[in-house]
């Protein structure tokens, strides 16, 4: 049993052959091939530092004034407007090729109202017509950005 042992702890852990493997400078497509993989993923590190990560909701609403919007925002997106917000509003009929008009969320209601079952909390804001035909009862069409970080501050929640 003893003798079992010895010849266990006595094996070579490196044979000549791996040796040999280990001493040698890998190939050009190796280097090449780490090379590609790191410009990639630093590329990538690049991407997700710089580019912008926009958060919307997406609301219906209609013109009541000659310059007055109100949408109705899902309800539970009520606790996302204690801090100002922007809408890109886009009006009934617009071409889409026109930009969508950006104006700010001036107030809110925190009043439930339930519209086919569903429940909604309204938004008003104020618009410039841009030359538009603004009229009252006119439908919208409002995207309401709750976030415009970059990928890495959303992911580790910076401000």
């Amino acid at each position: 049993m003893d003798n079992n042992k010895n010849d266990i702890d006595n094996i070579e852990l490196r044979s000549e052959k791996v040796r040999h493997i280990i001493g040698q400078v890998p190939p050009a497509l190796v280097r090449t091939g780490t090379l590609i993989i790191s410009l990639v993923v630093i590329a990538l590190a690049i991407a997700f530092y710089t580019i912008r990560y926009p958060i919307t909701i997406e609301a219906q609403g209609k013109v009541t004034t000659n310059d007055t919007v109100e949408v109705l925002v899902p309800y539970k997106y009520l606790y996302l407007f204690d801090e100002p917000r922007t809408a890109r509003i886009t009006l009934e009929g617009q071409d889409d090729d026109v930009a969508p008009i950006v104006c700010s969320i001036t107030n809110h209601n925190d009043k439930l109202l339930v519209v086919d079952g569903n429940h909604y909390f309204t938004a008003k804001t104020y618009i410039r017509s841009n030359g538009s035909n603004v009229q009252p009862g006119l439908k919208v069409s409002a995207r309401i950005v709750v976030s415009d970080k970059t990928l890495w501050q959303q992911i580790f929640k910076m401000y």
